[in-house]
């Protein structure tokens, strides 16, 4: 009887997180629902591939490039940063506009 109370309390637990973390956002206008469904099924996929390909890259070469001087925050930044915030931080169907009102790079814009 323990465990099924245990199970529930973190099924009550795991499906009630993303509401509680959730946060009032005003962001753009909304984009159109096929322009949203095309940049779930056919952008975010080759994109979350990209960015995974990315980023091992720069790991990989990492310890040959930091020790020579060439590994700059620059080549972090593109190689790492900017195809993970394309992925993930930006609202469905917007290809411009960022959850936190950042750039791409992640430099925030000023007012």
């Amino acid at each position: 009887m323990r465990i099924f109370v245990c199970t529930l309390l973190t099924l009550a637990t795991l499906l009630a997180a993303p509401a509680a973390m959730a946060e009032r956002d005003d962001g753009p206008k909304a984009a159109p629902g096929w322009l949203m469904a095309i940049d779930f099924v056919f952008v975010r996929p080759p994109s979350f591939v990209a960015s995974i390909i990315s980023t091992s890259v720069f790991t990989a070469f990492l310890p040959i490039t930091y020790p020579i001087g060439a590994s700059s925050s620059h080549l972090g930044t593109y190689m790492v940063t900017v195809p993970w915030r394309f992925t993930t931080s930006r609202y469905f169907g917007n290809f411009r506009d960022y959850r936190d009102h950042r750039t791409i790079r992640g430099v925030l814009i000023p007012d």
